[in-house]
């Protein structure tokens, strides 16, 4: 029998060639096998300017189609399929250098400049290190020490109308 790593690797070599013939991009994909109850597959799209629900619901559709006749997960299942939502998870490089401007929280897996947990705006990529300005001060983090990061929502200022939310 599989392992769930080797399935998850499976399913995204066969979803993201859909996902990129629909001009979408496969953010994310977790698969959750609990030993009793159903598992859940769920998929995260999204595309610049964002994803639609009727892009969802489509994706949706082929990916039942594809896991219909491929049969890569050998007990019963839920697929779920939506958007990364507004604070998405950065993953990639390429994922710091898009949301460049955009507040952001990120952990890192140990202490740096004493701190571990940092929340400012995103300054881009460059040799493998993440600028992060907060406040006044400018933060390089090595990607390789990253261990969480997502994009963060001040909703003060957001609440006010100051800034737009997409």
């Amino acid at each position: 029998m599989a392992t769930t790593e080797e399935i998850k690797q499976k399913l995204e070599e066969m979803i993201q060639p859909l996902a990129v013939s629909q001009g979408l991009e496969l953010v994310e994909l977790e698969l959750h096998r609990p030993k009793r109850g159903k598992s859940i597959l769920r998929l995260f799209l999204d595309r610049e300017g964002g994803i639609t629900l009727e892009e969802i619901a489509r994706v949706s559709r082929l990916v039942s189609g594809l896991l219909d006749v491929y049969d890569l997960i050998p007990e019963s299942f839920h697929l779920e399929v939506s958007s990364p939502g507004l604070t998405r998870k950065l993953k990639k490089p390429e994922d710091y250098q898009r949301y460049t401007g955009r507040l952001a929280r990120i952990t890192t897996r140990g202490a740096l400049n004493g701190k571990q947990v940092f929340r400012g705006i995103l300054q881009g990529v460059e040799n493998d290190e993440v600028s992060l300005k907060e406040g006044e001060t400018v933060y390089r983090l090595p990607l390789a020490e990253i261990a969480r990061a997502r994009l963060d929502l001040d909703m003060k200022t957001n609440l006010k109308g100051d800034k737009d939310l997409s």
